[in-house]
């Protein structure tokens, strides 16, 4: 029932709301009703160093909202006759190594072949700097154990949607970048989407950045190779590109309507009691409300693109610093322009008895003894499923714990100092019912040290985040 104006105004809001946030640097952010669209705009800085801003043309990584474009491909060489979705993946990719498994497409498309994620793999971060071939990126996961017989689990994988890569490549006999661009970004009027090449000169490409609670300083993101993401992970676009990708692809003309249902229609249990997972998409109802969502991040940058059909509403956010959540400005877009009444603000102080909370959760781990009551079920379940031995007791006594801020995705950051003079930032989200349902931790960078020396041993670790968030992934 909102009008035009009123929709422009309330999104506004929201991107007024997160620019004094000490980790905002640029967004693009876009929405449409039905088919129309009534945002398209830029926010912020596009690069830091030149102080150029960022507008509606500014053009950022997605990371792994590429996965429906990829999706999308393979679907629109089935309804060429090209290929089959059950079709065995060693018909197109014979080398692959796959310990006596048969792996089919459809089980690439939807999460559930148990080929393990290369980008988790511990070669991996050494490696992402250096442009590789596709064998190379294979390597990573040869010999490695199936996660799990084809078909009989689920599980994020980057790797699963690198392969449907080579598969267009295989079938169409062009290129990945080359079919994208002459089945899709053409026709479609994409003029903004385009595979992100380091080498190629995009104009207006944003940079992107990371956040360091602790000091609370923006650096630039560790490079990577755009070798490695392919069709898992390396588009890059605007907001209202996406914007525009979305309503040709549930409007039947990015693929058949057929195709489309097929694409939120053969999906796949997450296990997290939510989420299914369809061909490059995220299926879900909350609170009586559909969703066809993704998300996506990869070194300086996180996205978004979600569509509620039966609200008739799309938006999509791209963010250049990984500490801004695109997840959170979506959620509070869509809030914005679903409630009656205006959000209430964000929290800047932290959720009581934190301190006490992580003390007691940081002793358990390092004794090896996790309180599972202490922990909403989907987290434990994700703890129970990713056994580890306890890391924090090489870390010595808790000494002094430093609340930091709140930050937008709402986790409490605090810094814990130990005895061995060791020191980590904790994020941690509490439920409700006061449980653990979310938490990273990350070295802390020692005072006043040049970033170019800290980077390199500096890693994030996750729990309870979304699928593309919580690994080192797309």
């Amino acid at each position: 029932t909102l009008s035009d104006t009123e929709v422009t105004k309330r999104v506004q809001a929201v991107i007024d709301e997160v620019k004094n946030r000490p980790e905002f640097v640029g967004l693009s952010v876009a929405v449409a009703r039905g088919d129309r669209i009534l945002v398209d705009r830029g926010a912020g800085i596009a690069d830091l160093e030149w102080n150029a801003p960022a507008d509606a043309n500014t053009i950022f990584r997605i990371g792994s909202v590429t996965k429906q474009f990829t999706a999308a491909a393979i679907m629109k060489l089935a309804e060429q006759g090209k290929l089959g979705l059950d079709d065995p993946l060693a018909k197109y990719v014979p080398d692959i190594e796959t310990a006596g498994h048969t792996v089919t497409i459809r089980q690439l498309l939807n999460q559930t072949s148990g080929i393990p994620n290369y980008t988790a793999q511990p070669g991996f971060a050494k490696a992402m700097q250096f442009d590789v071939s596709e064998q190379e990126v294979l390597k990573l996961v040869a010999g490695v154990r199936f996660d799990f017989d084809p078909g009989t689990s689920w599980r994020y994988s980057n790797t699963n949607y690198f392969l449907l890569g080579m598969i267009v490549e295989k079938v169409s006999g062009r290129r990945y970048v080359d079919f994208m661009e002459d089945e899709f970004f053409t026709p479609l009027g994409l003029t903004r989407t385009r595979y992100g090449d380091m080498r190629d000169i995009i104009p207006r490409r944003a940079q992107g950045y990371d956040y360091d609670p602790a000091t609370r300083s923006v650096l630039n993101s560790v490079p990577i190779s755009m070798n490695w993401p392919g069709g898992a992970g390396g588009l890059v676009s605007t907001a209202g590109d996406l914007i525009r990708w979305q309503i040709a692809l549930t409007g039947g003309r990015a693929v058949s309507p057929a195709s489309f249902a097929q694409m939120i229609g053969s999906t796949a249990d997450t296990g997290d009691g939510v989420n299914r997972y369809g061909f490059g998409l995220m299926v879900n109802e909350a609170n009586g409300q559909r969703k066809i969502w993704h998300n996506g991040g990869i070194n300086g940058f996180n996205s978004i693109l979600m569509w509620l059909p039966d609200e008739g509403l799309a938006v999509a956010v791209i963010s250049n610093v990984i500490g801004l959540s695109s997840d959170v400005i979506g959620g509070r877009i869509v809030g914005e322009l679903t409630s009656e009444k205006p959000l209430p603000p964000l929290r800047a102080t932290p959720q009581p008895g934190g301190e006490a909370f992580l003390r007691a959760l940081i002793a358990q781990e390092a004794s090896g003894t996790i309180d599972f009551s202490t922990l909403t079920e989907p987290m434990a379940a994700l703890v129970r499923a990713h056994p580890a031995q306890p890391m924090f007791r090489s870390w010595g006594e808790i000494g002094k714990v430093t609340f930091l801020e709140v930050g937008l995705n709402g986790l409490d950051s605090y810094r814990v100092d130990f005895s061995t003079g060791a020191a980590m930032i904790f994020n941690i989200f509490r439920a409700p019912d006061g449980k653990l349902a979310a938490m990273t931790f990350v070295p802390a960078a020692p005072p006043k040290a040049p970033s170019a020396a800290i980077r390199p041993k500096r890693r994030l670790y996750s729990l309870g985040l979304t699928p593309a968030l919580r690994r080192n992934s797309w």
